[in-house]
């Protein structure tokens, strides 16, 4: 059997013709509206794979004869396509592994128990590209065997730390219940080697991104062991970005429950501030293998506005972008506190006013947006490069901040039943070609569609509908969190969801 790529499935009409097919029931459009009897539409699941053995024969055999008759004394045999293992692992190993994403997998001969992991997550990419319901339902069972050769692997005290377990262990990273419980289960031990180390932060990443955006405290144990790993000067900087985070999580936390006072809150965020302009100043310093150079180059297809950003290693990208976010975040807290305490704050503490607090979101939604053009370009039409995947990865969330900083300059807020400042996402505002602003937010909205269309990652299409209005939801500026339109009447301070729910609730009704 030998994977063929992905055959149209339309009426055989449309297919001589060369025509888009919508295969619509009892017959297609183009049929009816040409009065045609419509043939049916072909089963994808028999023509993706095919049993090429006795064609191969065929050929091989009619080589053979011509030789034998005279022919070419040097038989020419052509290779038959490579079947669905080997494409999946030729597409994770270009897509996935890079320098600054699951780096530490290069060079790795996958074994058949790597392999489990490897192919959802390839098959998944490969039927999203080329919108293959039949290869997303066979990723779905490839999911579910790697799930349960994890789990029977985590059993086993003596293997759960052995390097095949390691490996695959990454693919749970998108699973945080699933992260945390698998780095208590391997133990502070496993940030003493190299291996272990990259595993533990590739992992701890998403904890602590889910603690900064659900607003609850960071695990202690995630905390610890990130200030007890060895200094690298390619990964210390994020080490530094986790600790930062932890901080920002937390204040986002007693935000929230009223646990600290706004004083304290406000003392604590003026501090993380000046600590993440101080970690910006020490990368950017000459010799740092993290920092990048802002160049004005107007030609560049990987430019936006004529500004391109040039990082001095594949890391410096992932680091940065995580420093954006965190700014943004930071500010909204900062400024919602200045409101609701104006003036006492402002008489106690060196808080600014919310000017500043808007122009630092500006400068981070336009750094934000050069990361991106360097990442992918600025040509949706093109083809996804080497290392698509794992760029778009780092970008989803970065492209989502920078749309909700837009909007936030687009729409005009009003007051939640706490007192939050809140906009109402309910239209498309990137459609007015007179406003920069909106013409911006079409460009993140373009991005994030083509991460999801061109790409694979089904996740940034709903992130792209939330900012382009396409459901009732409100925006809470304050939390950087949404809000269900329905729900904002019924509870006193409104049912917040994250922005990883917001999936769920497109995800749901387009599986």
């Amino acid at each position: 059997m030998v994977y063929t790529g992905k055959p149209s499935a339309g009426c055989e009409n449309c297919r001589k013709a060369k025509k888009s097919c919508d295969q619509q029931l009892p017959a297609c459009g183009r049929c009816a509206r040409l009065g045609k009897a419509c043939g049916g539409y072909r089963d994808l699941s028999t023509l993706i794979f095919k049993d090429e053995t006795p064609n191969f024969v065929r050929r091989t055999s009619s080589q053979s004869d011509k030789s034998q008759n005279g022919g070419s004394s040097a038989a020419v045999f052509r290779q038959p396509s490579p079947d669905i293992d080997t494409v999946a692992k030729q597409f994770f190993f270009e897509q996935f592994v890079t320098p600054n994403y699951l780096a530490f997998l290069d060079g790795v001969p996958p074994d058949d128990f790597l392999m489990k992991f490897i192919m959802p997550c390839a098959l998944a990419a490969i039927a999203t590209r080329n919108d293959d319901a039949h290869g997303r339902e066979r990723a779905r069972r490839c999911y579910v065997d790697a799930i349960t050769a994890t789990q029977a692997a985590l059993r086993d005290p003596d293997k759960r730390i052995a390097w095949e377990h390691k490996t695959s262990m990454i693919f749970w990273k998108h699973h945080v219940d699933g992260s945390a419980q698998v780095l208590q289960l391997r133990g502070r031990g496993q940030i003493r080697t190299k291996a272990g180390s990259a595993l533990f932060r590739e992992l701890r990443d998403n904890i602590v991104i889910n603690a900064l955006m659900a607003e609850v405290e960071v695990p202690d144990y995630v905390v610890e062991w990130t200030q007890l790993l060895e200094f690298d000067p390619l990964q210390t900087p994020s080490d530094q970005i986790t600790l930062l985070t932890a901080r920002a999580a937390s204040i986002r936390a007693a935000f929230r429950t009223g646990s600290k006072s706004d004083e304290e809150l406000a003392e604590l965020a003026d501090t993380l501030e000046e600590d993440l302009l101080s970690w910006s100043e020490r990368t950017l310093a000459p010799g740092s293998f993290c920092a990048f150079d802002n160049v004005r180059n107007p030609n560049s297809p990987h430019a936006c506005n004529g500004n391109r950003h040039v990082y001095k290693s594949p890391q410096a990208y992932r680091h940065w972008n995580k420093w954006r976010c965190l700014r943004v975040l930071l500010s909204r807290t900062q400024e919602a506190l200045w409101r609701r305490s104006w003036p006492v704050l402002v008489q106690s503490h060196r808080i600014h006013d919310s000017e500043h607090y808007k122009s630092i979101r500006n400068q981070m939604v336009a750094e934000l947006c050069i990361a991106s053009a360097w990442a992918f370009g600025n040509d949706s039409s093109a083809e996804p490069s080497k290392g698509s995947i794992s760029y778009s990865y780092l970008m989803v969330m970065g492209l989502t901040v920078a749309g909700t900083c837009l909007l936030e300059n687009l729409a005009s807020p009003i007051r939640s039943p706490n007192g939050n400042r809140m906009i109402l996402v309910n239209e498309p505002l990137h459609t007015d070609p007179f406003s920069q602003t909106s013409t911006q937010l079409a460009r993140v909205t373009e991005r994030l569609d083509y991460i999801a269309d061109k790409v694979g990652i089904r996740w940034a299409a709903p992130m792209s509908k939330f900012l382009k209005g396409d459901a009732n939801i409100y925006f809470d500026l304050s939390r950087s969190r949404v809000v269900n339109n329905e729900e904002l009447e019924e509870a006193l301070y409104g049912q917040v969801l994250s922005l990883d729910e917001v999936v769920n609730l497109w995800v749901m009704e387009d599986p």
